[in-house]
């Protein structure tokens, strides 16, 4: 009888980190999307730039800048953070399978056959 009670205990707990997990996945994903918090920096990108012949100034160039590193970064930064946050969730979503595993009663029936 022991070993059905601490099965059953280690299963909710499973089942309540899991959930915690999805939890703050999903409120993590929430406030970098609302712009509450910033996701973490691990991409630095550079302006995307291109020459164009200015016709003003003879045979000058002029850059005009097509996507701002700022921008580029920022969106970079947001995917890998929404890739992680997704395999968090995937990561609870097991734990809190184990876990119902664990809780579920097991029963076996035995058939003769005569």
């Amino acid at each position: 009888m022991g070993n059905i009670k601490r099965n059953v205990i280690i299963g909710y707990s499973l089942i309540s980190a899991g959930l915690v997990l999805i939890g703050l996945s999903v409120f993590f994903m929430y406030s970098v999307f609302t712009d509450s918090a910033e996701p973490p920096s691990l991409f630095s990108i550079d302006d995307v730039k291109i020459r164009v012949p200015s016709s003003e100034s003879g045979g000058e160039t002029a850059e005009i800048v097509l996507i701002s590193g700022n921008q580029a970064s920022k969106m970079a930064n947001m995917m890998f953070w929404s890739i992680l946050m997704f395999f968090v969730a995937s990561a609870g979503t097991r734990i809190s399978g184990v876990g119902t595993k664990l809780v579920r009663e097991i029963k076996v029936e035995v058939k003769r056959e005569d």
